[in-house]
């Protein structure tokens, strides 16, 4: 799969935010993987277009993420993957350093609607909502048990959801080699991709920074390992699979494009490697 360049790109400025974490099995993530108890931070996107103003890919944990998770079932979700968020990662906080108030947020591009990447939606009423269609349907629709089942949180989603909300699909399409993306400003500087398999809807965004092309994907790849490997999770994860062959398929659509793109960057959602990358300027993790 070729990645076809985007010529006159306009560039935005980027910021990868950690968001508190959360413990779980390193076999969860990947197959192969060992059974003993490591960290999957949960990394949000800020991105400011000059004219656009601030977009943020997801959101992370936030005191909404305890406050909702206290009575069963949602009790269930929190003592399974146990969330620390410290003081001075809070989203909001890391936003103020960067002078950016809540208020000045115009969109929010959700990849999928589990608890870690939707647990701050509430924080920014002014807002609008990207995701897909039929991730926003499946999340407004569930309740209680089958609800925590899929990891959607109910009592995360403003009430108001509905009508802030701007389906991804009304976006016009534009093909990127073999991928398919939407362009959300109209000038190509954020393109949302299509990333299937996880979750229903589930999306990633592409666009340039520091003269760099960079692809979040949320959780298509928990791990660089992952897609640089090969290696879909493991059998612990599969019931949490929308579609386990399309996970596999995507991930290795992602190990392609890694493969014959030296200066993409793939930034998985709760990867500190990938992390790393960034801050180091590499290019690469």
């Amino acid at each position: 799969m070729l990645l076809t360049p985007l010529p006159q790109q306009p560039e935005v400025t980027f910021h990868w935010l950690r968001v508190g974490h959360c413990k779980g099995p390193e076999a969860m993530a990947r197959q192969g993987g060992r059974l003993r108890l490591i960290e999957f931070p949960s990394y949000v996107g800020a991105l400011h277009h000059p004219d656009h103003g601030w977009t943020l890919f997801d959101t992370g944990y936030s005191q909404h993420f305890f406050d909702t998770t206290r009575r069963f079932p949602e009790l269930v979700y929190r003592n399974l993957l146990p969330v620390t968020l410290p003081e001075a990662e809070h989203l909001p906080h890391q936003l103020a350093a960067l002078d950016v108030e809540p208020g000045d947020v115009r969109r929010v591009v959700v990849s999928h609607f589990h608890g870690d990447h939707v647990g701050g939606l509430l924080d920014y009423p002014h807002a609008r909502f990207i995701a897909g269609a039929a991730g926003a349907e499946q999340a407004l629709s569930l309740r209680g048990v089958n609800a925590v089942r899929h990891a959607i949180v109910p009592a995360l989603l403003p009430d108001d959801l509905r009508d802030r909300l701007d389906p991804v699909e009304e976006f016009p399409e534009l093909a990127v080699g073999g991928l398919r993306t939407w362009d959300l400003l109209g000038d190509r500087s954020l393109l949302a991709v299509d990333l299937p398999g996880h979750m229903p809807g589930h999306l990633g965004l592409l666009f340039t920074s520091g003269g760099r092309q960079v692809m979040l994907v949320g959780d298509a790849a928990w791990t660089t390992r992952s897609f640089r490997e090969v290696r879909p999770p493991s059998r612990l994860a599969k019931g949490i699979m929308h579609d386990w062959s399309s996970t596999v398929r995507t991930l290795g659509a992602l190990h392609d494009l890694d493969a014959a793109h030296d200066d993409l960057l793939v930034l998985p959602a709760h990867c500190p490697e990938g992390a790393a990358a960034w801050a180091a300027g590499t290019g690469r993790a």
